[in-house]
């Protein structure tokens, strides 16, 4: 992980401690593996993605959206919804994990919304 607000352990996030009963980490959870890192559950939801979406372009890999799409299911699994703007930070080890599943020769990591970032941290800003 690039950034200390990325390197957060499974065993750090409150949501998790249900999920996490009897597991070392989150991803040897077969709810982990079965949602985010089985192909065939990421391509049907990769498939809702592209319906609500539209198409990817050529120059976007299936890789990169897959991955998108993974980190998606997870967060849906851990806090049950998702909305707009609702960023999260998501476990180092299962980020690993989904990045190893689905790879990119580009990762920029965990970033915050801009509106976010201005109200946190606006001397990081390049304005």
């Amino acid at each position: 992980m690039q950034t200390g607000i990325e390197c957060k352990c499974c065993h750090e996030f409150p949501d998790l401690a249900e999920k996490l009963d009897g597991f070392t980490c989150i991803t040897q959870h077969p709810g982990f593996v079965g949602n985010c890192l089985n192909r065939d559950v990421v391509e049907v939801s990769f498939y809702e993605f592209l319906q609500r979406n539209g198409p990817i372009g050529d120059e976007e890999p299936v890789h990169e959206t897959y991955r998108y799409v993974a980190y998606r299911r997870l967060a849906r699994w851990i806090w049950h919804r998702l909305a707009k703007h609702d960023r999260r930070v998501l476990p180092s080890c299962a980020v690993t994990a989904i990045r190893a599943n689905f790879p990119s020769e580009e990762y920029t990591g965990y970033r915050y919304a801009r509106n976010l970032l201005l109200f946190h941290c606006p001397e990081n800003l390049d304005l």
